[in-house]
């Protein structure tokens, strides 16, 4: 995209900003995954976060340095690059759990492989991210693949859109 993601405008209002008030009602609270540069912008002293931990360029990064911050709760993932999604979505996620599984999702938008950025990620699987980044394997993707996990069909496939490029996103403005 060649900027934050997070702090593109959709709903009026940076979308990690309008992410925060979506998620309130599922979460008991709203952590921001970070990077080291995007620290700065956290101007909220009110607003939780968690600085991305380990050396890898890949959204494994957030999810392991949450369970670093809290290894024993459950973390609800939403990627800042889907402007689309609503509470029909969330409600069947969350309605479709399974923490007998080490995460639940949905199908991605082609309908074909889990997606790893709109997830609820059960405790248990935070070893197993571990291990697998110890490994050389950076893709939640491929993990949630490789593992028991509880995979869905979206209400709305098209509130899976990820915007990430400028094309895409005069897509979706039009």
């Amino acid at each position: 995209m060649g900027q934050d993601k997070s702090l593109l405008v959709y709903h009026g209002k940076p979308q990690r900003e309008h992410l925060t008030d979506l998620l309130r009602p599922y979460c008991a609270e709203v952590w921001w995954s970070v990077n080291p540069d995007q620290v700065a912008t956290v101007t909220d002293p009110a607003q939780r976060y968690v600085v991305d931990a380990f050396a890898v360029n890949s959204p494994l990064n957030g999810i392991l340095s949450a369970f670093r911050q809290n290894p024993s709760v459950a973390w609800l993932v939403v990627a800042c690059d889907m402007p689309r999604l609503t509470s029909l979505t969330l409600d069947a996620l969350v309605a479709g759990r399974n923490p007998a599984k080490v995460a639940t999702t949905f199908y991605d938008s082609d309908g074909q492989a889990p997606e790893p950025l709109l997830a609820i990620y059960e405790p248990a699987i935070g070893p197993v991210l571990q291990q697998r980044l110890a490994e050389g394997v950076i893709s939640p993707r491929k993990i949630l693949m490789e593992n028991d996990s509880q995979v869905l069909t979206a209400p709305d496939v098209r509130e899976l859109l990820n915007v990430n490029d400028p094309d895409a996103r005069a897509r979706w403005q039009s």
